[in-house]
């Protein structure tokens, strides 16, 4: 009889894994890759319904407060509390140690279209400035050094700069028309450059990050051919590529944002949806961090795609009110300059029932994953709820508004904000960690 025990035991051990997959997440599908896992919700029922008199399967409370319990091998940790003590919570300083960027001077320091700002190792700031289409090294008080790059189609030369990545002791900087990568080392000296090969659609690839193992995280472009009119949701298609620009194999398709397009009057119009959910992204290290933004719920796939992590708050998405749409609608009202079919657009537009529920996601130098709260505003995050390295939520962050963060260390966070003249400046502002 012990024996049999046992097997039910291990039967709805497997049964709970199974359960637990197929309710909530729904990520078999995208779990398995190249292949769909077929199960039935009947079959794992009357499973549950004949052992769970034996056997039953519960989750698992740590000190913190976090649940964590495991679903066909992928761990779930679901936090409704934070573990920080109001004496122990992260905080930014109230003033920037380190300010970049003037309305009046020198051009050096006059910012535009900033993509991206890094800190070095070395206390090196380095900035990638799309209105001038170069790389501008300053020193960790704020002081130009050098510049490289600039525009043309020549070595080390961009047509629209794109995003800026640090990979040990190079830089990589994308630009958007000419399809290159550009590498250059960290005193700005360039080395050499890429082109990202199409994938067989002839999908433009956007890089959103780079793998610490030295490949390329990319997602596509809509094509033209997929435009759709009115609502819809797009999906993107995650693909990896070398660092010679051969794309290497696929990641998994994932839901992209929810766009609204129109062509009225000679006009074509459009973009994400008002309140539109957007699929959100980053890397750190060895692994890519997903969330939908349909729940908050984000997911810790490895570099070859395999799904290992589930990192939840149960928590509902805010509502839009009748106060958020009117404010959304107040500057489309306001600016007579538009186009009257776009704004007539825009003021008609159809409102969801509810925000995504998070934004922006970011992996500091700790491994910590900071999720930003939802704002409307575009580069206006002021709330970031940071989660340990295994998963766990710690508490949250203010930061500025009006800006938007690029990187945070261990001690600093650095990212551009504007002025109420919209003169951009790269502020660092120190991370202050009452217990460490």
């Amino acid at each position: 009889m012990a024996d049999v025990l046992e097997r039910l035991k291990a039967t709805l051990a497997d049964r709970c894994r199974i359960e637990r997959g197929i309710g909530g997440s729904g990520m078999f599908t995208r779990l398995s890759q190249k292949r769909e896992i077929p199960l039935s919700k009947s079959y794992v029922a009357l499973v549950a319904g004949s052992l769970s008199l034996w056997w039953g399967c519960g989750d698992v409370a740590d000190h913190a407060g976090a649940v964590v319990r495991d679903s066909a091998g992928i761990t779930i940790i679901e936090s409704s509390t934070a573990q920080w003590s109001t004496e122990e919570a992260w905080r930014l300083s109230k003033e920037a140690a380190v300010t970049i960027g003037v309305e009046d001077g020198p051009a050096e320091y006059q910012l535009y279209r900033v993509r991206s700002a890094l800190k070095l190792p070395d206390g090196r700031i380095v900035v990638a400035n799309g209105g001038t289409h170069e790389l501008r090294f300053y020193d960790g008080d704020g002081n130009y050094i050098s510049s490289s790059g600039g525009e043309g189609g020549g070595p080390g030369e961009f047509r629209v700069m794109g995003s800026l990545w640090r990979l040990g002791d190079s830089l990589l900087v994308y630009d958007w028309v000419q399809r290159r990568v550009s590498v250059f080392d960290i005193s700005g000296e360039f080395g050499r450059s890429f082109v990202l090969e199409l994938d067989q659609d002839s999908t433009l690839p956007l890089p959103d990050n780079v793998f610490q193992e030295r490949t390329l995280l990319t997602k596509p472009l809509m094509r033209d051919e997929e435009l759709k009119w009115s609502f819809y949701r797009d999906t993107s298609l995650y693909l990896r590529y070398s660092l010679a620009g051969k794309m290497l194999d696929t990641l998994g398709a994932f839901p992209g944002a929810e766009s609204s397009w129109h062509a009225q009057e000679g006009f074509v119009f459009g973009g994400v949806a008002p309140f539109g959910r957007v699929g959100q992204s980053t890397v750190a290290g060895d692994h890519f961090y997903y969330g939908s933004s349909d729940k908050y719920e984000i997911e810790v796939h490895t570099s070859s795609g395999t799904l290992e992590r589930l990192i939840r708050r149960p928590i509902p998405n805010r509502p839009v009110t009748r106060d958020d749409a009117e404010e959304f609608r107040r500057p489309w009202r306001e600016n007579t300059d538009q186009p009257g079919p776009v704004r007539d657009i825009m003021l008609d537009a159809k409102m969801p029932d509810a925000m995504p529920a998070h934004g922006r996601l970011i992996v500091d130098a700790g491994g910590n994953l900071w999720v930003a709260e939802y704002s409307p505003r575009y580069n206006d995050e002021g709330r970031w709820t940071v989660f340990d390295p295994a998963g766990r939520m710690l508490g949250v962050v203010e930061t500025p508004v009006d800006g938007r963060v690029t990187e945070i260390g261990d001690d600093y966070i650095i990212g551009v904000w504007k002025d109420e003249l919209d003169v951009e400046h790269v502020r660092v502002y120190p991370l202050i960690k009452p217990s460490q």
